[in-house]
């Protein structure tokens, strides 16, 4: 008989981020920024890092995702040749790895948050495609903080305890352009910029920003990873009754 405890923290799975070099290591590893970790940890959550060069299959062992942010992603994935400033990431398959994880929280409900690069991602692999270097001019996207308005009626907005202006840390030179299939912009910056997507049909919050960096003291930002544990507590409750009802049919 299969058994889910609901009493142990849920189990979000953490893509890591490859790294040619780690301080401390003789050769590559790969990571994940300590700030994630611990913020899922705080919120109540078990954060698993999945290596990215091997295919991860288990996504239904987990209870929710948590990708977050890194390097450029390899504009040819959205039909576009590179520009200066462009940073990729060190391990080419990266963005396939991080890629799966998205998939995976799709089609199995699990729900995510996407966090930066993760958003992007997710609007590329919906067929979206992205700005490789956004104007810095009038606003700054780059370690900066600035305010974001939030549409009232979004998951993220509810995530949020209802509120539809919030200061944010910000640190990206891309943003999202086209917008891919079936996704919603539900925030912006005062200069335009797309700071959140998302789906009506999933279960995913998708933000520009970075929440984990002031997850310990930041009431809005501490909301999204208290909004990831949750709900991934509510998907294994969900999971445990149907599988429950399935033994005793």
């Amino acid at each position: 008989m299969t058994v889910i405890s609901l009493t142990t923290r849920p189990r979000i799975g953490v893509p890591a981020m490859s790294s040619r070099s780690i301080h401390g290591l003789r050769y590559s590893g790969s990571v994940v920024a300590n700030a994630v970790l611990e913020a899922i940890i705080r919120a109540g959550g078990q954060p698993l890092m999945i290596f990215p060069g091997a295919e991860f299959t288990d996504w239904d062992l987990l209870d929710g995702v948590v990708l977050p942010g890194g390097s450029d992603i390899d504009p040819a994935r959205y039909g576009q040749h590179p520009e200066e400033q462009l940073t990729l990431t060190d391990f080419s398959g990266q963005d396939d790895a991080d890629a799966r994880a998205i998939h995976a929280a799709e089609s199995l409900g699990l729900p995510a948050l996407l966090i930066c690069r993760g958003m992007q991602l997710w609007n590329v692999e919906r067929g979206g495609t992205l700005i490789q270097h956004w104007p810095t001019d009038p606003q700054e996207h780059i370690d900066t903080v600035h305010e974001v308005r939030i549409s009232s009626e979004s998951r993220l907005a509810r995530a949020l305890s209802g509120n539809t202006t919030i200061d944010v840390s910000s640190y990206h030179h891309q943003a999202v352009g086209e917008i891919g299939r079936g996704l919603q912009v539900v925030s912006r910056a005062e200069d335009g910029c797309v700071e959140a997507i998302e789906d009506p049909e999933h279960n995913i919050v998708a933000v520009q920003w970075h929440p984990e960096d002031r997850a310990q003291h930041h009431p809005g930002d501490k909301a999204l990873f208290d909004w990831i544990v949750a709900a991934a507590h509510h998907h294994r409750a969900l999971a445990a009754t149907i599988t429950h009802n399935q033994e005793v049919s």
